[in-house]
């Protein structure tokens, strides 16, 4: 699961002006001390004014070291001041104080996995599943720990037991789908559907969706999704979402539409890997060869050579991978009249990913091409080995003899 899907924050919206957890042998007048200053740390924060209300909440834990409840609130307000280690320390000296209370093991959870610790996170969630075994809230995060980690089978089961406390929750209805997305893409989209059908509305929401449609071949609906996801999106991820329009467009053969998103995207978004590659294959199957080749060789072959490697912002995580560029140099070179060039860089894509049928067709076709057949049909036989039901092999095999 991309992090599209948002943890359930516990908010501190309100304090409860009577605090169990004061010492009996504190005087009236110092509890109604203590009283005031948690209303006032509590006005503090929902103004946004989180550092004062550090402060003022640093004070009392220092008065009242054994009072959980004002641990807690005190890395509510280093959170929403982006402290995060102060804020981590203070949600643990809670659970010293008290640690069978529920709200620091969660709200623990949730401010480690926002920042990547997700094997910790897992824990603290698993634990405030056990003091509160019906929160869905708590169900579900610990279900998105759980997904993080690649437990997918896992994480179903705690977002299901979350649907059945509570049936109506949005974000669990969500999750399910995602838990579902790749593994059975029909059962997701009926799960996407209840989900919307609940009123999930979010860009996440309408892009995930979408990738599932694509994947059924759905190619219509999930393009309205993805526009979708593309209109309604925070900026920083709007050209992911463009990106993976892109790609839909591609799958559907859809060759000047993907050339447009992913020019617009090599152009606007520094000429990142993926959109150059992208790019480079929709020039291919537009028969424009001299565009894709000038766009994609010297970025593909700074990448071979090492001499752009991680970490550069150029080179996103996602595919495809150097093999395809490879690929798509070398047949962008057939199309150019280069067949030498051609043999070449389809020699290298099959190198680094022999066990990939394309790549070795198109090395056969251009290999048949030059003359040299009876390499050419090695590479036929070893599609068929690897995929014996490919067509494409079993054609070329059988217009160039056995």
């Amino acid at each position: 699961m991309t992090r599209s899907t948002c943890l359930l924050i516990l908010l501190a919206a309100t304090v409860a002006l009577d605090c169990s957890s004061l010492g009996r042998e504190n005087a009236p007048y110092q509890d109604q001390v203590v009283a005031g200053q948690r209303r006032r740390a509590a006005l503090q924060m929902a103004y946004g004014n989180y550092a004062a209300a550090a402060a003022t909440l640093d004070s009392l834990t220092r008065a009242r070291p054994t009072d959980a409840d004002l641990f807690t609130l005190l890395g509510d307000a280093y959170r929403g001041a982006g402290l995060v280690d102060p804020a981590i320390k203070s949600y643990e000296q809670a659970i010293r104080v008290n640690y069978g209370a529920y709200e620091p093991h969660m709200k623990l959870g949730t401010l480690l996995m926002e920042n990547g610790k997700t094997g910790r996170a897992l824990t603290e969630f698993e634990v405030a599943v056990k003091f509160s075994e019906r929160d869905p809230i708590a169900r579900y995060n610990y279900g998105l720990a759980l997904y993080e980690l690649g437990l997918r089978d896992e994480a179903l089961v705690q977002w299901r037991t979350a649907s059945e406390i509570d049936p109506a929750n949005v974000r669990v209805a969500e999750a399910i789908a995602m838990g579902w997305s790749g593994v059975s893409d029909s059962t997701a989209a009926v799960c996407f559907e209840r989900a919307r059908a609940l009123g999930a509305s979010s860009a996440s929401f309408h892009n995930n969706y979408a990738l599932v449609l694509d994947r059924l071949g759905r190619r219509s609906e999930a393009e309205a999704e993805f526009r979708t996801a593309v209109d309604t999106a925070p900026a920083e991820k709007r050209n992911e979402y463009r990106r993976n329009l892109g790609v839909c467009y591609l799958r559907a053969s859809r060759h000047e539409d993907a050339a447009r998103e992913f020019e617009d995207l090599v152009a606007t978004d520094g000429g990142k890997w993926s959109d150059t590659v992208y790019l480079a294959r929709a020039r291919l199957a537009l028969g424009e060869f001299d565009a894709a080749i000038s766009g994609l060789e010297s970025l593909a072959l700074d990448v071979e050579s090492g001499r752009l490697a991680r970490p550069s912002p150029r080179l996103d995580r996602m595919p495809p991978g150097l093999d395809e560029a490879l690929d798509i140099l070398g047949m962008a070179w057939r199309g150019a009249g280069d067949r030498k060039r051609a043999v070449e860089y389809l020699r290298r894509a099959v190198a680094l990913r022999p066990d990939d049928p394309a790549h070795r067709n198109n090395y056969g076709v251009v290999l048949a091409e030059g003359g040299m057949l009876a390499d050419a049909r090695i590479q036929w036989h070893r599609v068929l080995e690897i995929d014996p039901g490919n067509a494409t092999a079993r054609a070329n095999l059988s217009a160039f003899g056995q």
